[in-house]
């Protein structure tokens, strides 16, 4: 019986970790060897980069990571499908190129609904050397990746066509470019105010969020910085020598927030049409916005555009009033001719300081006996004169990690809610006189996350730019937690901790 040849359909086959698979030939443009690729921050992990294809931006995707199979190096035989579909185009990275078969519609089968990735299968057909999956082209790549090049190009020509030449030359504008890894990023100039060097020393907060590096001294005044490399989660680099810190400007001449990157590139001049939309994978994804790709070179730089509003709405959260059951005890002065006395101590490699009125007695670290069943923060209870003393590791509650106990480690004791609390340092460093015109309020520590219950100000040092958190430790544990340590310390007078050797 012979077959219609008009129902015959073609497919380009190729191989997959050992699997073979088909494309049908109409969905495919071209088959390349494997091109330089730009990776993409924040882009899913089966998204290998973006290729530049004589001058047009292509998202390729990595074919085994999108059907979730074993990774492997590519070599020579790797290619690179690129599908021609409806509104886009994309490359799809493949092991090997087979052959072009021609298949009849009545020799493809229905795919087993248990099958892996039978949603971006069509059928599968049998043949001499196993079963060959069939895909589904449109739903391989998924929603529209592609930038709209013709789209942003056409409104740029309207733009051009009533404007005239005026709006022609309004269409340049000017970016200041900087480097993280090997990836290239760019700002508006209206949104930089300035460029430094990256401070010798930034003070870091407990409880900042991960993209928070600390906060640095910048003509007298507290500017807070978050890395740009852990915003897009790469790695950030280890030697600072050429790594600078961006100021973006909220507005006028005021600062709003510093970024550290690698290093500055540039400032470009660009056309508005070098610039493209997002892949829609990147609208709207990850830890950081992105408004457009730039083209440079031919297409063989690309440069990306961040979003400034989203920088800048990391600094944007405002300052609120402070309540903690009217225990705070320390507050800020505006006499400048005032003095606070304070007890500097060391946490992590950092300094901070907390009022001295706050604080009963300093003591050596004491045998600490273990609570069981006690919050991981609490380092367990010591016995002071006949008085039991829940202890918290102040490490561990301030997220600032583990240290094992060494002699200079030292127990600041304070009172809550008529008991006594101890909190492990590192060190006591001294006890300091400070102008209370040398410690700002914590309004700077606002967009970077922090609770401010028991950050009460931020202290200028010397003029070196190092700076101390103050801590009220007063206002560091919840109401729930200080209840916990309450009825920590009546068991211990009760002989109920099990170690005989509490109550003395």
């Amino acid at each position: 019986m012979s077959i219609d040849v008009e129902r015959l359909e073609q497919y380009v086959t190729f191989h997959l970790a050992g699997e073979r698979y088909g494309i049908p030939i109409n969905k495919v443009q071209e088959i390349i060897r494997l091109p330089e690729i730009t990776k993409v921050p924040q882009a899913p992990e089966y998204v290998e980069g973006l290729a530049n294809l004589r001058g047009m931006i292509v998202t390729v995707i990595n074919g085994r990571l999108k059907f979730n199979l074993l990774t492997k190096e590519h070599d020579e035989d790797t290619r690179v499908i690129i599908l021609a579909l409806d509104n886009r185009t994309a490359g799809y990275i493949v092991d090997s190129i087979s052959e072009v078969i021609s298949v009849a519609q009545n020799e493809i089968e229905n795919v087993p609904e248990d099958l892996p990735n039978n949603g971006c299968l069509s059928g599968l057909i049998r043949s001499e050397k196993g079963v060959i999956l069939l895909l589904d082209a449109e739903k391989l790549v998924g929603s529209s990746y592609e930038a709209k090049w013709k789209t942003k190009e056409e409104n740029v020509s309207d733009k051009r066509n009533l404007a005239g030449e005026k709006q022609e030359l309004s269409e340049e504008r000017q970016l200041v470019s900087f480097n993280v890894g090997s990836e290239e990023y760019a700002l508006d100039i209206a949104h930089v105010q300035e460029i430094v060097g990256y401070p010798e020393s930034l003070s870091t907060v407990p409880t900042f969020p991960y993209y928070a590096q600390g906060i640095m001294v910048l003509r007298e005044s507290m500017l807070p910085v978050v890395s740009l490399a852990k915003l897009i989660g790469a790695g950030e680099a280890e030697d600072k020598t050429r790594s600078r810190v961006v100021v973006l400007t909220s507005g006028g001449n005021s600062a709003g927030l510093g970024m550290s990157v690698d290093s500055v590139s540039e400032v470009l001049r660009v056309r508005e049409d070098s610039i493209g939309e997002l892949p829609e994978y990147l609208v709207g994804s990850g830890n950081i916005k992105l408004t457009g790709v730039c083209k440079l070179d031919g297409g063989k730089r690309l440069v990306y555009l961040l979003d400034p509003d989203f920088l800048l709405s990391l600094n944007d959260v405002k300052l609120v009033s402070q309540k903690n059951d009217g225990e705070a005890n320390f507050k800020l002065q505006e006499a400048s001719d005032h003095e606070g006395q304070f007890i500097v101590f060391k946490l992590a490699g950092q300094v901070f300081m907390t009022e001295i009125s706050s604080v009963r007695e300093i003591l050596n670290v004491p045998e600490i006996f273990a609570v069981p069943q006690a919050p991981g923060f609490v380092e367990g209870v010591i016995n002071i004169r006949g008085r039991i003393i829940p202890v918290v590791d102040l490490r561990r509650r301030l997220d600032l990690g583990y240290l094992e106990r060494e002699e200079q480690n030292r127990i600041v004791v304070v009172e809550l809610d008529g008991s006594l609390t101890g909190f492990i340092v590192d060190a006591v460093k001294e006890v300091k006189k400070i102008p209370l015109a040398n410690i700002e309020p914590p309004d700077v520590l606002s967009g970077v996350g922090l609770d401010f219950a028991h950050v009460v100000g931020i202290a200028k040092l010397n003029a070196e730019g190092l700076i101390a958190m103050v801590l009220d430790l007063k206002c560091l544990l919840s109401g729930f937690e200080r209840k916990i340590l309450s009825s920590l310390t009546r068991e211990g007078e009760k002989g109920e901790v099990e170690n005989p050797g509490v109550v003395s």
